[in-house]
């Protein structure tokens, strides 16, 4: 792959990432003849301790109060482990919470990206098979906030009074991978297969490019080996990437499940356009920041849109395009035998 010189700055060597201008292209590592269907489909993992689409109606839409917080030892992004609870029903929920940036992006700390991801995976995947946890926005009050962390407890956008944050359900039974990928067991186990693979084509449509230890986990139990992406904010396109450890933003794995082929050829573009808004909010009358059904995007060329008590957040045009394009190209794979399926 003919590839355009890029100049990198000392600073981002230094800390292992890397401004590229590379465009990944779908390049299997290993070469198989199609493998047969599984003759049973993997089962639920337990790894969710709440199932995929009421998490998603529990942490997107519910009321919730968030009601500790503490640091995380791993990430660079500022991530704490909390627990909210559900007002409603009494119950509670261990989470990830980040705060969001000024700005709302930064180079990891991407909050658009995280969900988006979240969002592609529903293009092929059943709930059951889900890569990513449920990730969604929210803004907690900034009177509540200081009494979980003073030090950064102001308002994230000026004229409202909420701290707004990314929470994404912590997953349980999961552990660092090592290795993550082993091609003769990929060769043998068609669980382990059809759950690598599953991964893979998350993290290729969305150009995954931080592999580091603790942003890929797998579940402890090796008879029926998940594989989940916990951290996604270095995706789509963007100029830094980590170069130091063994991305996925390439097909690594020889074959992929049919079903998932069969799901991404009946996607259409207007499917794909709705990620242009992945995240809406607009103001309460105390200036709290509240999940509004997603609109049209403010600007398309735009991926944060901020207004007088309103946040959008989504894709591009841009970035949606390509998505696009990795979808056609994965596809074109399949059909010219380059890329397996089972």
């Amino acid at each position: 792959m003919m590839r355009r010189r890029c100049l990198l700055p000392l600073l981002l060597l230094s800390t292992g990432l890397s401004t590229g201008c590379r465009h990944p292209v779908v390049s299997a590592d290993v070469r198989e003849a199609p493998r047969p269907k599984p003759a049973v489909s993997p089962p639920a993992g337990n790894n969710w301790p709440i199932p995929p689409l009421e998490a998603e109606r529990l942490l997107g839409a519910s009321r919730l109060e968030l009601v500790s917080i503490e640091a995380t030892t791993k990430g660079v992004a500022g991530a704490y482990k909390g627990v909210v609870t559900f007002p409603d029903d009494g119950r509670r929920a261990t989470v990830k919470w980040k705060h969001v940036p000024r700005g709302l992006d930064s180079w990891n700390n991407n909050p658009r990206k995280e969900i988006a991801t979240y969002a592609i995976q529903r293009y092929f995947l059943e709930p059951r098979d889900y890569v990513v946890p449920t990730t969604v926005l929210r803004c907690v009050p900034v009177d509540r906030y200081r009494t979980l962390d003073p030090t950064a407890a102001e308002a994230t956008t000026e004229g409202t009074k909420c701290v707004l944050g990314t929470l994404s359900l912590w997953l349980e039974h999961v552990k660092e991978p090592d290795p993550l990928y082993d091609p003769a067991r990929f060769a043998r186990d068609p669980w382990y297969a059809y759950h690598l693979a599953d991964f893979n084509v998350l993290a290729y449509l969305v150009e995954h490019r931080d592999g580091r230890p603790g942003n890929i986990l797998v579940s402890d139990d090796e008879r029926n080996r998940f594989v989940f992406a916990v951290d996604n904010g270095i995706t789509f396109g963007g100029l830094v990437y980590n170069f130091l450890t063994t991305n996925w933003d390439v097909m690594r794995v020889p074959s992929i499940p049919l079903e998932a082929v069969a799901r991404l050829r009946a996607l259409d573009r207007h499917t794909l356009d709705q990620l242009a808004t992945v995240a809406d909010m607009r103001a309460d009358a105390r200036g709290i920041l509240r999940p509004v059904r997603p609109e049209a995007p403010l600007d398309p060329d735009q991926g944060v849109r901020v207004r007088p008590g309103r946040v959008q957040l989504g894709l591009t045009k841009a970035e949606i395009d390509g998505v696009a394009e990795r979808v056609a190209t994965l596809l074109r794979q399949v059909d010219d035998g380059t890329l397996g399926v089972f």
